[in-house]
């Protein structure tokens, strides 16, 4: 009887453990794509397919140390002022916190444009999703210059 109890505890917590995979494997996913429509979104300068993946919380750390918050950076984007063209990600890597927190790495080479300058930039970034209501948006934003590379246009 006792060996029995521990063969279907373990069947039983096996079962939980690889839904849990299954549940994290799918949020993976989800937030990947999510991230991709993100890039899409930045070179389009679609202010309102932005609005839609960022939360309302977002923090967004630029290469150069300036935060802003949602509402700063789609208005910078759909005035003009920022503009971002080749934008490529590699090296991504997904770490799952919580079942509703998703944390990307990796690195990202675009041009960006930041007033009338054009510049190439190497990236080595961080961001945070979360799962809100069903919906994962990206709550924070984190990117880098790797040691040696750091170029700020002049304004």
């Amino acid at each position: 009887m006792k060996s029995c109890f521990c063969i279907c505890f373990f069947v039983i917590l096996g079962l939980f453990a690889s839904a849990a995979r299954a549940a994290d494997t799918s949020g993976v996913e989800t937030v990947l794509r999510l991230d991709q429509a993100r890039l899409v979104a930045m070179m389009a300068g679609d202010g309102a397919g932005l609005a839609r993946l960022f939360s309302d919380a977002v923090v967004f750390i630029h290469s150069d140390g300036r935060a802003e918050g949602k509402m700063d950076y789609i208005k910078s984007m759909t005035a003009g002022d920022t503009a971002y063209a080749n934008v490529k990600t590699s090296v991504v890597q997904a770490q799952v916190v919580t079942p509703d927190v998703i944390v990307l790495t990796g690195a990202q080479d675009m041009r960006k444009k930041l007033g009338p300058t054009w510049s190439d930039l190497n990236l080595r970034f961080m961001s945070v999703w979360r799962n809100e209501a069903g919906t994962w948006r990206m709550i924070a934003w984190q990117s880098l210059r790797p040691a040696g590379t750091s170029v700020v246009p002049t304004k």
